[in-house]
């Protein structure tokens, strides 16, 4: 029996097909905003600082298809740090920055993509 023959028959109806869409950005940075809220300064309410400020840098230094995002959790919570992490294994590879409060975004690029970075 395959999973789709588990949905067949069910109340709840068909299993819908699934779709995709083609996205104008290739890799993300994940800013943890639930890290962010515990840090005062770090966040102006809904959005975190250093999603504005890498969005900002990555404008500045003209490096396209990157998006930055929050998530709510990266669940590698250190106090009084920030988590980043990148969706492409680069030389930052599978790891999580735990940034310290107050650091720029522009200051954080190099490390965060260092194969885009032209400075």
């Amino acid at each position: 029996m395959n999973l789709i023959s588990l949905f067949q028959g069910r109340e709840e109806g068909q299993i819908q097909n699934v779709e995709s869409v083609s996205a104008d950005w290739e890799e993300a940075i994940f800013v943890c905003s639930k890290c962010a809220m515990k840090i005062n300064g770090e966040t102006n309410g809904r959005k975190t600082r250093l999603k504005s400020e890498l969005k900002d840098a990555l404008r500045s230094e003209g490096i396209h298809g990157v998006k930055v995002l929050e998530v709510s959790c990266l669940d590698v919570c250190e106090r009084n740090r920030i988590a980043i992490g990148s969706s492409v294994n680069s030389k930052m590879g599978k790891n999580i920055l735990l940034s310290p409060p107050g650091i720029s975004g522009k200051k954080l690029l190099p490390i965060i993509l260092p194969d885009r970075f032209r400075s």
